[in-house]
């Protein structure tokens, strides 16, 4: 294959892919010259939890920031194309994160309230309903089209066919401005609370491998990155 279609397969058919390998120290001791950084494995409970925290938080802080751009074009509107993708993407990013699926953690209203996390229910819930009933689906009545034919007259006179079809429809986006702004406030609240909460969970973790590593002198490295297969779009990742 010539080097211009291998770059031309690439432009078509590759895609850009974002890889995180973070950490935080707890208590470092000294390392020896030559000595190597390896990641080891943790797949308790309490890590799988940890782990899924981290990809709320981002699925949050995307949330904020497409409706804090939103909120900067000015009033939705559902002609505008970048003000609809925004809010749409702001919306469903930061349902994902209530929404059941296969991360060890989802986020629950009531455990948040228990926990003392700052948490707008009414707002939550409009972002919710939104998504579910708008965006994802077409529930409620922020569209409508109604097919239509055309007749042709003076009032008070006879009618007749002005042989033409066609529909009536309107669209709206659903939400305010204020409640944009709203939102932004009630995410970036709810992100700090989570954020200081993953400070307490990863000296508890820490401990947990700790006292096994401990005990048995046993780890398993951990593969960085792991690559995606796009022909398994509707499997379910192990």
């Amino acid at each position: 294959m010539s080097d211009s279609n291998e770059m031309h397969d690439i432009s078509t058919q590759g895609e850009a892919f974002s890889t995180v390998f973070s950490y935080t120290w707890i208590n470092p001791g000294p390392i020896e010259t030559g000595e190597a950084l390896v990641p080891a494995r943790l797949n308790s409970q309490a890590a799988r939890a940890f782990a899924a925290l981290h990809l709320i938080l981002g699925d949050l802080a995307f949330a904020e920031d497409c409706l804090k751009a939103a909120n900067d074009i000015g009033i939705p509107d559902d002609k505008n194309y970048h003000s609809k993708a925004l809010i749409f993407s702001g919306v469903v990013g930061y349902a994902r994160s209530f929404k059941s699926g296969v991360r060890e953690l989802t986020l629950n209203p009531a455990d948040l309230h228990g926990k003392g996390a700052p948490f707008d229910g009414e707002i939550h819930e409009y972002i919710i309903a939104l998504r579910d009933k708008h965006i994802a689906h077409s529930v409620n009545d922020f569209e409508r089209c109604e097919s239509i034919a055309i007749v042709v007259g003076k009032p008070g006179g006879e009618w007749r066919d002005a042989s033409a079809v066609g529909v009536a429809m309107k669209q709206s986006i659903g939400i305010s401005k204020a409640r944009i702004q709203r939102a932004v406030e009630h995410i970036n609240a709810l992100r700090g609370f989570l954020e200081a909460d993953l400070a307490s969970q990863r000296v508890v973790l820490h401990d947990e491998f700790r006292a096994n590593f401990d005990q048995t002198g046993k780890w398993d490295m951990a593969p960085i990155p792991i690559f995606s297969d796009r022909s398994k779009i509707s499997e379910r990742r192990r």
